[in-house]
């Protein structure tokens, strides 16, 4: 089963650019600018665009750096049979506590991180359900985040949510506090596929609430589709493709189902009642579902993700990409100069840690050259502009051509090398785990 299709880096479920140091005097030689007139914001904009349709001005103060905030809500009002995200069922009466203290731990990162040489890119909330949450307690995590440093005029601010559980009302309040791109979790436009996943909506529920996203006023809507759904035909899948694309929206992530450890899913495979469907077919219908997409103006810009021009997700681009980002809520990740941490994957401890502490920090690790070597192959060839070799050689000072040849002979067939920049052909996109891992760096 090709399992990179479900890395929805939204978790890391979820724009652009990468942030870039050099040793001595922290900037990439720029084509035709002196090294002295260099900025980060320079460096953003020349690595940013990792799809040649996406174009964001930046009329910030050119020596801020971008920072991506994600905020993870834990609350589900049933767990999907294949999701491995930290959520939980009948909690929703603990809301109002989480809310407290999730403003409390976004005071503390305030006050314990020097945030004033960034700007706020973009901000996703994710889970779990946000829209479990009241527009007006949404709104206070949003003022509390606006206040930890400066914010682009221009900054995305995402949000799931699914079928049939945010109505017209809180859609228009979500739209009046700023919120300006909503993803939609409609994953099959069959019942019997959502009743097997567990999904509590009905098809109708996909369409009504699209419906009434765009009533709101909402002019950046993506949606999401899942395949390899076992019963799932070849003629389901093209009827769910085509009738997503009949509502146009501006994006579509479409993901493998595949089996996580700890999943109903995951018993119901061990115990023989389940069987998924066969890898051939898997990946037939991921190419199915791509050319397909890219046939009706839905480019192909990240493995999972496709979008008209222009509408490719920022928050995401930001994760794979390499910017900083800041994570609140249980179990939520982050990334931020050269440190990886993430907070306890349990809501009572959460609480009570953030009562006791101000944070919740479950533990880190330091980013070495080593790990960073590895992540930057792994995010850049998920993305069809690639690996940009000369952004490489400036970071590691080596040629990855020279250091790699062997298992690049070995791929010939799968990657391409056009304008410096190492990419993964089509062909090769189901094989990405495997061709990423030999790429990567074993030594320490």
């Amino acid at each position: 089963m090709v399992s990179i299709h479900l890395a929805k880096q939204s978790k890391p479920k979820g724009a652009p650019c990468k942030r870039i140091q050099q040793p001595e005097s922290g900037f990439i030689p720029l084509p035709g600018i002196p090294e002295e007139n260099h900025s980060p914001a320079q460096l953003f904009d020349l690595i940013k665009l990792d799809s040649p349709h996406f174009q964001l001005p930046y009329p910030m103060d050119p020596a801020l750096k971008p920072l991506a905030l994600y905020v993870h809500v834990p609350f589900c009002k049933a767990k999907c049979t294949y999701c491995d995200f930290y959520s939980i069922v009948g909690r929703e009466q603990s809301i109002p506590v989480f809310l407290e203290k999730l403003l409390v731990e976004i005071e503390y990162r305030s006050t314990h991180l020097d945030l004033s040489g960034y700007f706020i890119d973009t901000l996703f909330f994710g889970g779990g359900t946000p829209n479990l949450l009241k527009p007006d307690q949404l709104g206070k995590i949003i003022g509390a985040l606006l206040e930890l440093t400066n914010s682009e005029p221009n900054m995305e601010i995402g949000m799931e949510i699914n079928p049939g559980e945010a109505d017209l009302n809180d859609l228009v309040a979500y739209k009046s506090m700023g919120i300006n791109r909503i993803s939609i979790g409609m994953q099959s436009f069959q019942p019997e596929h959502l009743r097997f996943m567990s999904r509590t909506h009905s098809v109708e529920k996909c369409f009504s609430t699209y419906e009434d996203v765009r009533k709101a006023g909402f002019t950046n809507v993506s949606a999401d589709l899942i395949f390899a759904i076992p019963g799932q035909t070849k003629t389901h899948w093209e009827a769910d493709l085509k009738q997503l694309v009949a509502l146009s929206p501006e994006h579509i992530s479409t993901y493998s189902l595949t089996v996580e450890e700890g999943t109903a899913l995951h018993r119901w495979v061990e115990a023989g009642h389940i069987q998924m469907l066969e890898e051939t077919v898997d990946t037939g219908m991921y190419a199915l579902g791509r050319d397909y997409l890219e046939s009706k103006g839905f480019l192909n810009y990240e493995i999972s993700n496709q979008a008209k021009p222009g509408f490719e997700c920022r928050h995401n681009l930001n994760y794979w990409t390499g910017v900083d980002y800041l994570g609140f809520g249980p179990a939520a990740h982050s990334y931020f100069q050269r440190r990886r941490h993430w907070n306890i994957r349990n809501l009572d401890q959460y609480l009570t840690f953030v009562s006791n502490f101000g944070m919740a920090e479950a533990a880190s690790e330091l980013i070495n050259e080593r790990t960073e070597r590895n992540e930057l192959i792994l995010t850049r060839l998920r993305l069809t502009r690639g690996l940009d070799l000369a952004e490489y050689q400036n970071r590691f000072g080596s040629d990855l051509l020279v250091q790699r040849n062997a298992m690049l002979k070995k791929w010939t067939s799968q990657v391409s090398l056009e304008n410096n920049h190492l990419t993964i052909n089509q062909s090769g996109w189901s094989l990405i785990d495997e061709i990423s891992s030999d790429l990567m760096f074993t030594d320490k």
